[in-house]
């Protein structure tokens, strides 16, 4: 099983690094932040499926990371250039992988994380919606028309995703009582 698993990972990254993906994210700002959510759930996905061992410290790092790599300079810089892309891309699925690690089965602070990735995500999202200028043409190869479709995917995908694990959390307590 572990050696499916090791594939799977391995076709997935694969799929996303190529000369032919990175060619794309320079054009499309929706396909270079799907790349993102890819990378990290696929580092997230592997941290949850290794050895789990609560650290505050990696799990800020891992945070941290990804907040990082979402600023506007970076952005727009792994935008423009192809290695700092494949930085910020190694950087987002090490920040998975940090962050799914480190997570306790402790309840409060899965949700407590949860909250605060729906804060962000909503928080650069709607800086997307609105066209922010710093994430847009001139500074970034993407025009302005682009980062609001991108805040809006953003927007859509965070709201399917915390729906399901909101439900996922809900049937859980049912199932208890």
């Amino acid at each position: 099983m572990k050696v499916k698993r090791f594939f799977l990972v391995l076709f997935i990254i694969a799929l996303l690094l190529n000369p032919y993906s990175e060619s794309l994210y320079r054009t499309n700002a929706v396909l270079f932040m799907a790349s993102h959510y890819a990378l990290f759930t696929l580092g997230l996905w592997m941290g949850l499926n290794g050895s789990r061992k609560f650290w505050i410290g990696k799990l800020c790092l891992g945070c941290a990371i990804t907040v990082l790599v979402h600023t506007p300079a970076i952005f727009d810089i792994s935008a423009y250039d192809y290695a700092v892309r494949l930085l910020v891309e190694v950087a987002l699925l090490c920040a998975g992988f940090l962050v799914g690690s480190s997570l306790p089965g402790n309840n409060k602070v899965t949700y407590s994380l949860l909250g605060g990735w729906m804060g962000g995500d909503t928080a650069l999202s709607i800086a997307f919606i609105l066209g922010d200028s710093v994430y847009a043409y001139p500074s970034s190869p993407y025009p302005v028309w682009q980062i609001r479709d991108t805040g809006m995917f953003m927007f859509i995908l965070m709201d399917v995703v915390a729906f399901f694990l909101i439900m996922k959390i809900f049937i859980s307590y049912v199932e208890k009582a």
